[in-house]
């Protein structure tokens, strides 16, 4: 896999919700890089973001600013 350099590269990933008139932001500006390999836990108390994270992740849902590469797509 020449030229890859992570499996999953996030760059200021924001997910932003809407409620009526609030905005409830679960992923604000989130970098990371995870590399072939590599083995990731995702941990935090309730309401953190995690299941917002693993469903931008997993393409359930769509980031509303930042970008997602999976396998350097």
């Amino acid at each position: 896999m020449s030229g890859i350099s992570g499996i999953i590269e996030a760059k200021d990933l924001t997910k932003v919700y809407r409620r009526g008139r609030e905005e409830i932001h679960a992923l604000k500006n989130v970098d990371f890089h995870v590399g072939e390999g590599e083995f990731v836990s995702i941990i935090g108390p309730s309401g953190s973001g995690k299941t917002a994270l693993l469903n931008v992740l997993g393409c359930l849902d769509t980031p509303s600013s930042g970008s997602l590469r999976l396998n350097g797509v």
